[in-house]
């Protein structure tokens, strides 16, 4: 069974003052936790200055000291922490995960997926690593994948394979309850084991942004190394299920591993870089080319210009999926129309009766909305009838020798259409109006502004809230002075659809 707990614990003053012979610093004394504990990290360092801790059981040895930074670390149950500091400790909030995941249950769980210049690689699912236990706060978003950004979580190294689902478990909880993110951060994870396993929820195969770049997560994936390397290098086994992960998700969205991008940062605490400005960065980037931080490390920062080197040579000759809308902002039932093309690598050319598939995102799996044929040249174009809000994406399954390969996620929103009705266009003072009409699709809450014309400008009068039966709605207004009012009906945006608005609808009042 999946275990989990979360707890907390302040540096009492006293403790966090004391100083040691020889240590430059404040050192708490041996701190016994409220009960053992697998991952430990700190909320906020702000005015902090330097920390670092250590932990250890109760007959056991100390771990080595390690640095606290953005991530928690990997203690694997201990029972006492210990901390050092170049100001005072005292008032620190600790924060602790327990997680446990069973081997079985891991073991139990694991995804193939085919790389492109042949062979499998193993993802171990959310379902791996006790995912139900950490549910996202909200839906997982999409945007596109430009790069690749490889982290490093600043655990300790010696955990075990059996620890790794548990350390992902921890991760995600710590990233959802102690930094309020939406899930964990890193699209995936890879152990020094060669384990890899799937991060933030939204699917393996799409562009999910997630919270592992601060400025530049809509233009990437992330992909975090389990440990500590700022001076031990990444192991063999790591490295070489990290090149093959990234030459099938590389590949599978059109990006070439070697070579750079121009994107323009989304600025934010994160990043020196103010929002808009362009950066150029290598397609697989270190965390640290990016945002102000010292991840991945040093030791695994050098190992990457081998890293796309080796990227390269399992992703082989790179095809292109593009997907375009021309509206993305609908008004009920107007078809969302798209246009697309599938460019395939130089020296390869697409099969007879190649089709691409149109995938709604935000259906379970990435239910198949339509399949169109691949003109000689590649293209395609078709429309599609939309209810909602949409996410959809553009898939080529493979085959002629060409690998699958998806386009980057289009957004689409889909307005009400709101039609509304005045009983009257004329009436004098003193008399009622009834104001009606539908929504489609139907919407059970609207709201009616009433705007009088003053001086030339229409100014708001009233707002009046409605409630529809099947789309239909009705309600009578009393008009007591004479003058010029409109009416307008809106319904309020949603997480599945766009906010509405009836076209305005005048009546006089004659005096």
């Amino acid at each position: 069974m999946v275990r989990t707990a979360q707890f907390g614990m302040t540096v009492p003053g006293a403790a966090g003052e004391a100083r040691t012979a020889g240590v430059r610093g404040f050192v708490t004394p041996p701190l016994r936790t409220p009960r053992r504990y697998d991952l430990v990290g700190v909320g906020s360092l702000s005015g902090r200055g330097a920390v670092w801790l250590r932990g250890r059981r109760i007959r056991g040895r100390w771990s080595r000291w390690v640095r606290v930074a953005d991530e928690p670390i990997w203690a694997g149950g201990d029972d006492y922490v210990q901390l050092r500091g170049s100001r005072p400790l005292g008032g620190l909030r600790l924060r602790f995960v327990n997680a446990h995941v069973p081997g079985a249950v891991a073991a139990a769980h694991k995804s193939q997926v085919t790389l492109p210049t042949g062979g499998q690689l193993a993802i171990g699912p959310r379902a791996a690593w006790g995912a139900s236990r950490c549910k996202p706060t909200t839906p997982a978003g999409y945007g596109r994948v430009d790069l690749a950004f490889v982290h490093h979580t600043e655990s300790l190294n010696n955990y075990r394979r059996s620890d790794s689902a548990s350390i992902v478990l921890g991760i995600c909880l710590f990233h959802r309850n102690v930094n309020h993110w939406d899930d964990i951060g890193y699209d995936f994870l890879v152990d020094r084991f060669g384990q890899v396993f799937e991060g933030r929820s939204g699917g393996i195969d799409a562009p999910v942004i997630g919270a592992q770049a601060g400025g530049f997560n809509v233009y990437s994936t992330g992909v975090a190394a389990i440990g500590d390397f700022r001076f031990r290098r990444f192991s063999s086994p790591g490295m070489n299920s990290l090149a093959q992960l990234l030459a099938w998700k590389l590949s599978l969205h059109g990006v070439p591993a070697e070579g750079t991008v121009t994107v323009r940062s989304g600025g934010g605490v994160f990043t020196p870089y103010a929002k808009g400005t362009p950066v150029t960065l290598s397609r697989i980037a270190g965390h640290r080319d990016a945002d102000s931080t010292v991840c991945p490390g040093a030791a695994l920062y050098g190992q990457l210009p081998g890293l796309r080197a080796r990227v390269a040579q399992l992703e082989g000759p790179v095809s292109r999926l593009d997907l375009s809308v021309s509206q993305p902002k609908l008004l009920y039932p107007q078809p969302l129309a798209f246009a697309g093309r599938l460019t395939p690598a130089p020296g390869l050319a697409l099969p007879p009766g190649a089709t691409v598939e149109i995938r709604d995102q935000l259906a379970r799996g990435g239910r198949v909305l339509a399949t169109l044929p691949l003109a000689p040249d590649g293209s395609f174009a078709g429309s599609l009838p939309l209810v909602h809000d949409d996410v959809v994406m553009a898939s080529f399954p493979g085959g002629g020798g060409l690998p699958r390969v998806v386009s980057d996620a289009v957004h689409a929103t889909v307005a009400p259409a709101i039609a509304l009705r005045a009983s009257a266009g004329s009436v004098p003072r003193g008399s009622t109006v009834t104001l009606s009409g539908e929504v489609t699709p139907p919407k059970g809450r609207l709201t009616l502004d009433e705007q009088e014309l003053r001086r030339g400008r229409y100014r708001r009068v009233r707002t009046l809230k409605l409630k529809a039966a099947a789309g239909v709605f009705s309600v009578t207004v009393g008009l007591s002075r004479p003058g010029s009012f409109r009416f307008t009906a809106h319904t309020p945006a949603s997480h599945l659809a766009d906010a509405g608005a009836s076209p305005p609808v005048t009546v006089q009042v004659t005096g």
